[in-house]
């Protein structure tokens, strides 16, 4: 039977996977077993230096990961683990439901092999940007990472702004789009997906550090409508 220590660490890769990062990590697991409490004494148990933790707690509240009182001192709870679970399960049945449909349409086409794999962080925000300089008429986003893309990107999505481009945003509750988009929220982001003009598509993983791209016509399309899909509920 695993120790408590390696179901611990097990949980920390796990979350890893999900976007957290390892402070968010540790003051989410903290705060499910402290139930409701004070930064200071989130950042005692998670063994969190106190000049971060209201950084990580601010983090998770826009994430939905954690609610916060109004009073002072502001009091923290964690979304319980269940409710967690189901929702990102939610968001991970729809995305496979999404690709077993991709799956139908390539078997039922006999297309050939039309998604090329891109690793590392650099190489995928340099991807990003070439869709962007390319895009001449819509550019869809939907992103747990907006205000990453929008600090790496700034420059290449006004220079797509000042052609033309139409932006439109689909992101986590209570984070910053970008400016002038046509913008949604929904809880449960986890990936990146993106989609240029309707021709090119890229979806990357939370971290970014890889990302699967095509330029076939007929996948990006298919993920435009359900992007289109998303932004009209």
């Amino acid at each position: 039977m695993a120790t408590l220590l390696e179901r611990y660490k097990k949980v920390q890769e796990d979350l890893a996977l999900l976007n957290f990062s390892e402070y968010e990590t540790r003051a989410y697991i903290a705060l499910v077993a402290l139930r409701i409490s004070d930064a200071e004494t989130i950042a005692v148990t998670a063994q969190i230096p106190r000049t971060s933790v209201y950084k990580v707690l601010e983090s998770l509240l826009k994430k939905g990961y954690v609610t916060a009182t109004t009073g002072r001192p502001r009091r923290f709870t964690a979304e319980s683990p269940r409710a967690l679970k189901e929702r990102i399960f939610s968001r991970l049945e729809d995305t496979f439901d999404d690709l077993e449909m991709v799956h139908g349409i390539l078997r039922e086409k006999g297309m050939p092999q039309v998604i090329y794999t891109i690793n590392g962080k650099e190489k995928v925000l340099r991807k990003m940007a070439e869709l962007l300089d390319s895009s001449r008429e819509r550019f869809m986003i939907s992103s747990s990472n907006i205000s990453l893309l929008r600090e790496e990107l700034d420059k290449k999505i006004t220079a797509a702004q000042k052609r033309g481009v139409e932006f439109f945003v689909v992101a986590l509750p209570k984070h910053k789009s970008i400016p002038g988009a046509k913008t949604i929220r929904r809880e449960g982001l986890i990936a990146t997906d993106i989609v240029a003009d309707g021709k090119f598509a890229l979806i990357a993983s939370a971290d970014l550090q890889a990302c699967g791209f095509t330029d076939n016509e007929a996948l990006a399309q298919h993920l435009d409508g359900f992007l289109q899909i998303m932004m009209e509920q």
